[in-house]
């Protein structure tokens, strides 16, 4: 987190200038869900991440609409609350606004396991999709900050790591040593 996309030279690519942001060729798309699903269309040959049968894609796009007001938005404030802008403005958390997100995040963990993975091991079935990479990076982000995850959600992390490999440590490590840092 070195402030890059506030950049001007940034902000020729996004003029909102946040991240994360597709480029392939001419076509830029500069919201993550899109990009997703995008880059799963176009380069995904075996169909896992973004299936092509409707009523499966129909589950997919249904967790990456809901998880923008539900696990994104508790997660991140969460996150940001409780180790971002305590950071930034060297001041104490606001531990009203941490519970709320927190209780928020309580709910949301409910709602995710009873309604998004019910018996299944992923959002689909048996293999994961792009919406359980989502998942996965909305669960993780609050967990850095200190939050604790319930043993099903930590369960089905611990699925979505097996399938993924290494590269899910890689992913998050930034993040992890960011968070620590901050909160030390």
């Amino acid at each position: 987190m070195k402030g890059q996309h506030l950049k001007k030279s940034f902000a020729d690519i996004n003029p909102f200038k946040k991240i994360p942001v597709v480029q392939d060729g001419n076509l830029l798309i500069i919201e993550s869900c899109a990009g997703l699903r995008y880059i799963a269309g176009q380069y995904d040959g075996s169909g896992q991440w973004y299936p092509g049968q409707l009523q499966v894609r129909a589950k997919v796009d249904e967790y990456l609409d809901w998880q923008h007001l539900n696990t994104r938005a508790h997660g991140m404030g969460y996150f940001r609350n409780k180790v971002l802008l305590p950071y930034l403005k060297k001041c104490p958390a606001d531990l009203a606004v941490v519970s709320e997100h927190s209780r928020e995040l309580d709910r949301v963990q409910e709602q995710f396991t009873s309604y998004f993975l019910g018996p299944r091991p992923f959002i689909t079935g048996d293999k994961p999709t792009i919406a359980d990479l989502l998942a996965a990076c909305e669960f993780e982000q609050p967990s850095a900050g200190g939050y604790k995850l319930k043993d099903p959600v930590l369960d089905y992390l611990a699925r979505v790591k097996a399938q993924i490999g290494p590269d899910y440590d890689k992913v998050h490590e930034n993040m992890k040593s960011f968070a620590q840092k901050c909160m030390n």
